[in-house]
């Protein structure tokens, strides 16, 4: 008698980066029990495979050429809630995880992470457990439990997802008219967000607010008290 094949799990990746759609289908293709099924360079194409066949598995970038990662993992958690989905990014745990969790999300891999990294989180999630840093877990569940929302617990968390936005580019280097054309709000509406985004991290200016954003985002650092 022949020997049963394992199925493979199907998996959509969701990246606007070329490189990483060719470097994961090597990776995970080569697996006995995982395969790339679909993949999609925007959150809109996205959503339209999506519709056509849902995968056992999503993996999705935080940085989208037409969205932010968080708004389309909160878009895909409300249509297809029992579809699992997994956050691999350059963006910085300590800083997205709990946002992404809360929307919909049940991991988080930085892509800075070895390759093994990537395959335990997918199996992880696949098994129905949640693949953060033990805080971040900790957060969830006691959400689930009605022991409070799992947020805020900093001043950073305090930030809306469209602050959220705006502090990363910030961080990215951009300006004011620069964000309102990648956001597609007017400068006036970006004005008014920079400045909620300062008064709740209590910076006297707006100076200290680019130079934080660009510590956290381009730098990986968060200061102590945000």
């Amino acid at each position: 008698m022949g020997r049963t094949k394992t199925k493979k799990r199907s998996i959509m990746v969701i990246d606007d980066h070329p490189i990483i759609h060719d470097g994961l289908k090597i990776l995970l293709n080569a697996e006995p029990d995982l395969r790339i099924s679909a993949s999609a360079r925007s959150a809109t194409q996205a959503l339209e495979l999506l519709a056509e066949e849902l995968p056992d598995i999503a993996i999705i970038d935080l940085s989208l050429c037409d969205s932010d990662g968080t708004y389309l993992i909160q878009k895909v958690h409300s249509r297809y809630p029992h579809l699992h989905i997994l956050v691999y990014t350059m963006s910085e745990e300590k800083l997205f995880a709990s946002r992404t969790a809360m929307a919909g999300a049940s991991g988080y891999v930085m892509k800075t992470a070895p390759g093994e990294e990537l395959k335990l989180a997918i199996r992880t999630v696949l098994d129905g457990r949640l693949y953060f840093e033990a805080p971040v877990i900790k957060k969830i569940e006691n959400a689930r439990n009605g022991r409070g929302s799992g947020m805020p617990h900093t001043a950073m968390d305090t930030l809306s997802n469209r602050e959220m936005d705006i502090f990363k580019l910030l961080g990215e280097g951009l300006d004011t008219v620069s964000i309102g054309k990648k956001l597609k709000i007017s400068r006036n509406t970006v004005d008014t967000h920079r400045i909620n985004i300062k008064n709740k991290l209590e910076l006297g200016s707006s100076k200290e607010l680019e130079h934080l954003a660009f510590q956290v985002i381009r730098e990986g650092r968060l200061p102590e008290g945000t």
